[in-house]
């Protein structure tokens, strides 16, 4: 079984390791929003729950950075880069796949929410 806060904790810190390496602020990751960089700053120095957001903010930010070292701590911090058309190209499938499964992801949370509203929405006309 997995073991879901532990694997956020190691998530969180190495988004900090990162940002401390690379020298980036978290206001830098939340690129002046105000309200971003409030919930980063709660999520990666007091423990709350990392969201969506934050992740694709850090990505972002740290392009060079492989998303599968920075969610499951697999592979190198960065990404390598190849030369060859051929592994370019694979590179780029590789990230097209990602946002898919980032915007499937995305998808089924408003889904959830949009099912949350209507159970209210139905409560409060009873």
């Amino acid at each position: 079984m997995i073991d879901y806060e532990n694997e956020a904790a190691e998530v969180r810190n190495r988004i900090n390791l990162l940002l401390k390496e690379k020298g980036i602020t978290q206001n830098a990751v939340a690129a002046g929003d105000s309200p971003a960089q409030k919930r980063l700053n709660s999520q990666l120095s007091h423990g709350t729950a990392i969201s969506l957001d934050s992740v694709l903010r850090v990505l972002n930010a740290c392009q060079d950075v492989s998303a599968d070292w920075l969610l499951r701590g697999t592979g190198e911090m960065y990404k390598t880069t190849n030369t060859t058309d051929a592994n370019s190209h694979n590179t780029t499938v590789i990230a097209q796949q990602t946002t898919i499964l980032s915007e499937n992801f995305v998808r089924d949370i408003l889904a959830e929410k949009d099912k949350q509203i209507q159970t209210l929405l139905a409560l409060l006309g009873k």
